[in-house]
């Protein structure tokens, strides 16, 4: 008995020791050095990933594959910044950048995990994602078709359109849309093989260039109805709107009438330092009908420590809203 126990013993010593050389001497998969040979670049998009455990693994793998379509919406979101300048543009951008995610994300949605294997030395684990091109290109080209037909109805409606702010509204909003577009194309330009993705039927240069030519024709004259006393309000109006694009006219010959209102509080101390509020409101009056086209009121407040830098940082403060802001405001008015 005690030798038939001893035989036993060895033999599980000696077959932990060959499945122990057998692990170790595991060969690594061929797709951890060459995914390529099982799943060709020109059909499909991976993505690897390493970690403690087989999610870890799995997760990192599908984040590395995704990271081509977040680089590439980033890009983008990066460039329509630097076209639309103005405060209230930029969380447009934002806004459509973060859309564009969103319609990505279904994208992502179609990575699969094809691979897992666990280094017996290291004892990590490594994953392989893929996402076949052909999926996520139809996907991406229905998301494009649709924004397609979006722009070329705005695009039409603004060639249609006989009053000028309903013509900048429409561009406005086909320009909208060319921002959302380009996310799609970039991410399309990834997955398709040639790289070409789909041609827009219209550039954002030309639209922006559309609306830069239609604001030129919109005959508007700058009014101050109240100023609480500040004469600075009057030529901040004026340089607002001609920083905006807009060729300011005298009243005689305008269309449309800007009227500004300020109103300023008494400066106030308060911990040591004086402080200013203002209100400002601007509204786009039509000069016959005296329709209001629309109107917008913006807070302001800036302290220092006597009260007139603080009054003139006030000023400051309107000034750069209006170069900033004000463009899309009158552009909002023409669209709603």
């Amino acid at each position: 008995m005690m030798a038939a126990t001893r035989n036993i013993f060895k033999f599980l010593i000696v077959m932990a020791s060959l499945l122990s050389t057998a692990c170790a001497t595991a060969t690594q998969p061929k797709w951890m050095s060459d995914s390529t040979l099982e799943y060709p670049s020109s059909m499909y998009l991976t993505g690897r990933g390493a970690g403690s455990t087989a999610e870890e693994a799995q997760n990192r793998a599908r984040g590395d594959l995704a990271t081509i379509f977040e680089v590439r919406i980033e890009v983008v979101n990066q460039n329509t910044t630097n076209v639309a300048q103005s405060g209230k543009n930029e969380q447009v951008d934002r806004l459509s950048s973060q859309q564009v995610s969103a319609k990505t994300d279904k994208v992502i949605s179609g990575i699969n995990i094809a691979e897992v294997w666990r280094d017996p030395v290291t004892q990590d684990f490594h994953a392989l994602a893929v996402l076949p091109r052909a999926q996520a290109s139809a996907s991406l080209r229905e998301e494009l078709s649709k924004i397609d037909e979006e722009l070329n109805q705005q695009m039409q409606a603004a060639q249609s359109a006989k009053d000028p702010l309903l013509k900048i509204g429409a561009l406005s909003q086909a320009f909208q849309a060319s921002i959302r577009r380009e996310g799609f194309q970039a991410s399309l330009k990834v997955i398709d093989p040639t790289g070409r993705g789909v041609q827009a039927p219209y550039s954002q240069a030309s639209v922006q260039m559309q609306i830069n030519d239609t604001l030129k024709q919109v005959k508007i004259a700058p009014l101050v109805v109240e100023d609480d006393g500040a004469k600075e309000f009057g030529p901040l109006l004026k340089g607002g709107l001609a920083a905006a694009g807009f060729l300011s006219s005298n009243p005689a010959n305008a269309d449309l009438v800007l009227e500004g209102k300020l109103a300023l509080t008494e400066p106030e101390r308060k911990d040591g330092w004086i402080w200013v509020r203002a209100t400002v409101e601007v509204s786009l009056v039509e000069k016959a009908s005296r329709r209001v086209r629309g109107s917008k009121t913006w807070p302001f407040k800036a302290s220092a420590k006597d009260a007139r830098t603080a009054r003139s940082r006030t000023f400051i403060e309107i000034e750069t809203l209006f170069r900033e802001e004000l463009r899309t405001a009158i552009i909002e008015f023409a669209a709603s």
